[in-house]
């Protein structure tokens, strides 16, 4: 996909509400100064410069031909401090999604003191405003996601497979930061706060904590807010399984005429 200007801004004021989930494809770190290209591609600016610079001048992931022109700075994020302090407070009324985890996870350590559970979400923020709830409910939790450095998200992880009292039960995880070459086999249970448009990222994520070495059953459990947008998006995930499985085999004006009837459905339109 080839965006022109008026869909970069666009594109750029959505992608960058959460920005820190997004890997650097080139370096395998988050962006520093996070580039976006006219094809729709995330990266650092001192790594797509170097790219630039070389003989192919290409975009690494599609080799598409780029210049200095056809590159995009991302606005700088402010992010809520890393203490937790952007949390939702406790004067606050909760949501009723919040409600409702908070209560699933109450009902899963009273089976059982010891099962651990991941709460996955695709924004960053969302994991940081449900630190507070959590903590006052009484759960010792842990957050795993893209604004960590790869020896942060190790140590996160062997934090969260200690067994004790006062090991950490909960780990609230981005779903793109825990989603490969994480192994989360210490936990039993996954929640996915909200859906993510392509069900291949929600399944990979899962399959962190269902994989070799896991010894108990795994249950997952989506939170859906009924009648809202995250139904369609269930629906649009639907659509796009049966199209991987074989269904898909439209191709040029009919493929763009399947996005637009994908996004229109999404909106309501």
């Amino acid at each position: 996909m080839y965006l022109c200007k008026p869909m970069i801004h666009l594109f750029i004021a959505v992608i960058s509400l959460d920005l820190a989930d997004f890997d650097c494809p080139i370096c395998l770190s988050p962006p520093s100064k996070t580039v976006i290209t006219s094809c729709s591609h995330i990266y650092c600016q001192t790594c797509i410069l170097k790219i630039l610079k070389s003989s192919s001048s290409r975009c690494p992931i599609c080799r598409r031909s780029l210049s200095k022109e056809d590159l995009f700075i991302a606005p700088e994020i402010q992010h809520p401090d890393e203490d937790g302090s952007g949390s939702l407070g406790s004067d606050k009324p909760l949501s009723s999604k919040v409600q409702a985890l908070l209560e699933l996870l109450k009902r899963s350590q009273k089976e059982d003191p010891s099962s651990k559970s991941v709460v996955f979400s695709q924004f960053r923020k969302m994991l940081l405003l449900l630190e507070g709830p959590l903590k006052r409910a009484g759960f010792n939790i842990l957050r795993l996601d893209g604004s960590m450095n790869p020896k942060k998200r190790s140590d996160v992880i062997k934090q969260f497979s200690v067994v004790g009292p006062d090991a950490p039960t909960v780990l609230l995880a981005s779903l793109k930061a825990a989603g490969a070459g994480v192994n989360l086999t210490a936990a039993s249970t996954v929640y996915l706060f909200d859906p993510w448009w392509n069900p291949g990222v929600e399944e990979q994520a899962m399959d962190r904590v269902h994989r070799i070495g896991q010894t108990r059953a795994v249950k997952a459990v989506r939170l859906i807010v009924k009648g809202s947008i995250e139904e369609r998006i269930l629906e649009l995930q639907e659509r796009k399984k049966k199209l991987i499985s074989g269904a898909f085999g439209k191709k040029g004006k009919e493929n763009k005429e399947m996005r637009l009837e994908e996004l229109r459905m999404m909106m309501g339109l």
